[in-house]
């Protein structure tokens, strides 16, 4: 009875960590609005495809079966990456199980993932990355499990994990490279020898095969996409930036795995999983090469909080049990202070007093390099509702059997993806965009007597020439929201046939 007792009540532990994570993203699931970028994935699962400019279909097929199964509200988009992230949480705590950790080291592992501001803030939005940071720590899990079981079945199951991860994010291939990089460094350096491997890697390239072959005939867009996102975004990085990043991101659980990175390199109970350290510091050194967001990091956060757990859960035996607890828990609790900056719990009011009196103002800081009032991903999640209800009111206004020459033209994916969405209840036609994969649906040819024009930059200058009348609607008030200020106009009465420079566009957006 007793030998059994402690596997049993190791694994409750795990499972009660991630349905503690589950709960607490299910918490602040519709409590703001759908996300801009979840607009844009609802949309490219309205348009099935082996593949997009911006990512891989992955995320398209869970929003897809989301609202088929679920709806079409923030809530019901957002149960499977919860659960994602639920998964990711009880993998690592099954890391801590592998390797030998007991309930001290399950408890410090949980802990930090459930109250981490870095899993928190990305482990309920229907994105990629939720999705790809499971796949990451799956990948560990994998390794790990070969390596004290020396079962080949663990590297064969590599590649549908490695696969379905290429079909979530490219930046998989990050880790992969990381990881091979750790193991030639390392005592384990045999496994790249194993024919398994090979075959692993035949699985994930076939089932990744498809996206390859749409990029091609396709002309590689995901290029032209990581191209523009350097020139926009990633040129604002620094290496002080995303070294700030790694040590912030995760709170109060920078004081479990600093120490647990040393430890892995020179505790001997863990000279096996050495090549984790080594591949740690080899995907740091990449992305910091490549200009990469602090964020594509993350993914490989649980696997060293499981590992450091198990390290200091090693090196305290002498300690009593109590105050080793007590330790875990005065060091880790205080995360929870950052929830409501990172799960909307509180109302955007409330919360930017909350933020204030945090006096985090590193989280404040969006891709433009700015401080805001609130984060980007609030920001984002905000003034959806009045630019789609400004937009029908333009709509309105045209005569209803003009409507069938009418196009409504929007400057981002953020708005082409919000119009769409909202706009049923308004009865508005699907929008026309040239911004990321909307312009692969978008059509050669566009009506044009009325144009209900989205402007977010200025850009609607041009085209205003092209009209007898542009009358402005009206303009995004909400502050708070990161389309504040566009303006929503209505060209009217065209002097010339404006679909020679619309396709003249359309082309260089598909080139």
């Amino acid at each position: 009875m007793r030998p059994n007792s402690q596997p049993q009540t190791t694994n409750l532990l795990i499972f009660l960590f991630a349905l503690i994570s589950l709960s607490l993203h299910l918490t602040g699931l519709n409590n703001y609005g759908i996300h801009r970028d979840e607009f844009l994935h609802i949309a490219l699962g309205n348009h099935p495809a082996c593949g997009y400019m911006e990512v891989p279909p992955f995320i398209a097929w869970v929003a897809r079966f989301s609202i088929t199964f679920f709806g079409d509200s923030a809530f019901a988009i957002r149960i499977i990456p919860a659960i994602f992230a639920a998964l990711t949480i009880l993998t690592a705590g099954f890391i801590v199980k592998e390797i030998g950790g007991k309930h001290l080291a399950v408890t410090l592992c949980g802990l930090a993932l459930c109250l981490s501001p870095a899993f928190l803030a990305t482990g309920y939005l229907l994105q990629p990355v939720v999705f790809d940071q499971f796949w990451w720590v799956f990948t560990y899990f994998l390794l790990i499990k070969y390596s004290y079981t020396r079962q080949n079945k663990y590297l064969l199951f590599l590649g549908p994990v490695i696969g379905l991860g290429l079909l979530t994010k490219y930046a998989i291939l990050f880790v992969v490279i990381a990881i091979i990089g750790g193991l030639l460094l390392s005592t384990q350096r045999k496994v790249l020898l194993k024919k398994q491997l090979y075959i692993a890697a035949l699985i994930a390239s076939l089932i990744f095969l498809p996206n390859i072959i749409w990029q091609y005939l396709h002309h590689w867009p995901v290029l032209t996409h990581m191209k523009e996102l350097t020139e926009t975004q990633l040129v604002h990085n620094t290496i002080e930036g995303f070294i700030k990043a790694q040590l912030i991101s995760n709170g109060t659980a920078v004081l479990l795995w600093i120490p647990g990175l040393l430890l892995l390199f020179f505790h001997k109970n863990l000279a096996q999983l050495r090549w984790v350290g080594f591949s740690y510091l080899l995907l740091l050194a990449l992305l910091l090469y490549f200009k990469g967001k602090p964020y594509y990091a993350f993914g490989i956060y649980p696997v060293l909080f499981a590992l450091s757990a198990y390290a200091i859960e090693q090196t305290t035996q002498r300690l009593s049990t109590s105050l080793k607890y007590v330790i875990a828990f005065i060091v880790l609790l205080p995360n929870a202070a950052f929830m409501p900056m990172f799960i909307p719990i509180l109302p955007i009011d409330r919360a930017i007093i909350y933020f204030k009196s945090l006096h985090m103002d590193d989280f404040l800081y969006w891709e433009d390099g700015k401080k805001h009032q609130t984060t980007q991903d609030y920001a984002d999640m905000i003034g959806w509702e009045e630019m789609t209800a400004i937009t029908a009111k333009a709509y309105a206004k045209i005569p209803e059997k003009q409507r069938k020459s009418t196009t409504i033209f929007v400057e981002n994916y953020g708005e082409a993806g919000a119009i769409d969405h909202l706009g049923k209840k308004y009865q508005l036609p699907a929008v026309v965009s040239l911004s990321s994969s909307f312009t692969l649906w978008a059509p050669e040819r566009i009506p044009y007597q009325y144009i209900v024009y989205v402007d977010d930059k200025g850009a609607v200058e041009k085209n205003k020439p092209a009209y007898v009348k542009a009358e402005l609607i009206g303009t995004v008030t909400n502050k708070l929201s990161r389309e504040h200020d566009t303006k929503i106009w209505l060209l009217m009465g065209p002097r010339i046939d404006i679909n020679p420079v619309y396709q003249s566009a359309l082309k260089a957006k598909r080139q």
